[in-house]
């Protein structure tokens, strides 16, 4: 396999640094079951970008499969089945090796497994605007608007948390279904100071039998897609410290302690490399950069522009 170099200094085109650079994490993801190292083996891409190729950033929106695009076209192919996505809202590659062990216990190969990308910036709301909804709570209830981009030939919709096994029964018996969970995004919440429970809660929670009588339950006459919106870093391993106090200044009063805020006013500083990419009405931090802020950087965030932030599972199982 080529090198990081190779990879994203000598593609022949953005779009082909982007599907290079999406192969070599999945190939990562499936081989690193530790979620530190995992972290660790992209420091050095994550730098490349940012410092050397940062137009990939800039590039990425138009040039990377997103995950958005991916659903749109999987759920168009033709099927005998029916159609299901379970969304894990905040699913990264760290929880890739864990997902596939549980199925693999169980004798449950899938279909397919690569590697999409978030909308920028790398947040919920983002991600269900470009399925054509203002944001996750429009898909409770199965009260999805007309908008949808998923909405075709029917679609039962609803956003879930609590236990897996707990919403089993009330899944509806029709052909196609699209589940939102906010989990595991809502333990970055409530562990937001300690990323390894975190990883390890969800972790356990992917290879219990209640998460997959879930699944099966999902995938009993449909074909079935689980995905993320997008990943979450561990900003406590940031790789790139901001020092230099012109640029500490400019981050810390644009962003506080935050990977993305909404654009209330043009970026003006002429930093080089750059920094932030403006994008979708919000400025958003490009690279593992973190600075120092009154009350401590998050340990765990999203949002920003890091390869684990934005890259996430797309993993298809076969109709039951």
């Amino acid at each position: 396999m080529s090198s990081w170099h190779e990879t994203i200094l000598d593609a022949a085109s953005p779009q082909a640094a982007w599907q290079g650079i999406f192969a070599k994490l999945l190939d990562l993801a499936r081989t690193t079951p530790s979620p530190v190292e995992l972290h660790n083996k992209t420091v050095e891409p994550d730098r490349l970008i940012a410092e050397s190729a940062w137009e990939l950033w800039q590039e990425y929106p138009a040039t990377a499969e997103r995950t958005s695009d991916a659903l749109k076209a999987w759920w168009a192919g033709s099927s005998a089945s029916g159609h299901a996505v379970l969304i894990l809202d905040g699913l990264s590659l760290r929880e890739l090796t864990p997902l596939l062990g549980g199925a693999s216990a169980r004798g449950i190969e899938p279909v397919a497994v690569r590697v999409t990308g978030s909308e920028v910036p790398s947040e919920t709301n983002q991600f269900a605007q470009s399925l054509g909804v203002p944001s996750r709570s429009s898909l409770a209830n199965d009260g999805a608007p007309g908008g949808f981009a998923l909405g075709t030939n029917g679609v039962y919709t609803d956003v879930l948390s609590g236990a897996f096994d707990g919403h089993i029964a009330s899944l509806p018996h029709v052909p196609n279904v699209f589940i939102w969970y906010d989990w595991p995004d809502i333990l970055v919440h409530t562990h937001a100071r300690a990323p390894d429970q975190v990883y390890n809660t969800a972790a356990a929670g992917l290879q219990s039998d209640g998460f997959w009588q879930f699944v099966d339950r999902l995938r009993t006459g449909r074909r079935l897609i689980i995905t993320a919106d997008h990943g979450y870093a561990r900003s406590q391993l940031f790789s790139t410290n901001e020092s230099d106090p012109d640029v500490v200044s400019a981050l810390k009063d644009t962003f506080a302690a935050s990977r993305c805020k909404p654009v209330l006013g043009p970026w003006a500083r002429a930093l080089l490399p750059p920094v932030v990419f403006t994008h979708n009405g919000h400025h958003v931090v490009m690279g593992q950069r973190k600075w120092t802020v009154q009350g401590g950087f998050p340990y765990v965030c999203h949002g920003g522009l890091s390869l684990l932030e934005v890259a996430v599972p797309f993993i298809e199982f076969a109709a039951k």
